[in-house]
């Protein structure tokens, strides 16, 4: 897990300490900030090719898109059950990063962490391994130095929908759970945050139908992260904050 400790210290989405505050951000990378899962989906046809297996798109979404493949090789039998889970990952490894150069960025991935990153400690945590993450993060979106923490499939012992990733990356961003805000595409990883107490979930809809998300648990869904539709996700926050404070203000009286 790679950190950077200099992140501003915010008291909160409203001004004061409440306990609507937003005190961290949190997201996924493949799917959420790139897009990326047509190279995902290559590679794991190339896998499915070498066995000799047909994985239809409905069980290859249930069961691999958004999952590290070492959980995906250890879990879902198959015929590489018992076989050399570090072999596989390493050919996977070198087929995604050949064909990086066609990854595309979410529209306005960058712009957002740009202006998170003002405010609000940022964390990306995904199922993929470093060295992908390194070379998105840098390469493909220029924001590896606004990222506070990254937490990858190195760091973990379970990947997706266990909520392991992002427990870790709220406890190094010092941030409860419940009180970040977070963006994900699949369901597996909506699964993680609610698995790990975060309320604010936001699905991206680039890989995932909306409906899906919002089984879920996704609160909201969105199609890309431009600037008109994360105006839309703050105002529901605000307006949610202002609700908190006006039942706390009722209880007290």
């Amino acid at each position: 897990m790679s950190t950077d400790r200099g992140f501003p210290h915010q008291r909160g989405a409203y001004g004061s300490p409440t306990r609507d505050r937003c005190e961290a951000v949190l997201l996924d990378l493949d799917g959420t900030l790139v897009l990326s899962e047509e190279v995902h989906r290559l590679a794991w046809q190339a896998f499915f090719d070498t066995w000799g297996v047909t994985v239809t798109d409905a069980d290859y979404e249930q069961h691999y898109m958004g999952r590290r493949p070492s959980d995906v090789i250890a879990g879902v039998p198959g015929p590489w059950t018992g076989t050399d889970a570090a072999a596989v990952l390493s050919t996977m490894t070198a087929f995604t990063l050949e064909h990086a150069g066609s990854v595309k960025v979410v529209p306005g991935a960058a712009a957002l962490i740009q202006q998170i990153r003002v405010k609000y400690p940022v964390a990306v945590i995904t199922s993929a391994g470093a060295p992908w993450a390194q070379h998105l993060l840098d390469k493909v979106l220029g924001i590896r130095h606004l990222v506070d923490v990254v937490v990858t499939s190195e760091d973990t012992t379970t990947g997706k929908p266990s909520p392991e990733g992002y427990l870790k990356a709220c406890a190094a961003l010092r941030a409860r759970p419940e009180h970040c805000l977070a963006f994900e595409d699949s369901p597996s990883g909506v699964r993680a945050l609610v698995a790990a107490g975060v309320r604010d979930i936001v699905g991206v809809t680039t890989t995932t139908d909306a409906a899906d998300l919002t089984r879920a648990g996704a609160c909201w869904t969105v199609p890309d992260l431009t600037s008109a539709r994360v105006r839309s996700i703050r105002s529901a926050l605000r307006t949610r904050g202002a609700a908190g404070r006006s039942n706390d203000e009722e209880n007290r009286a």
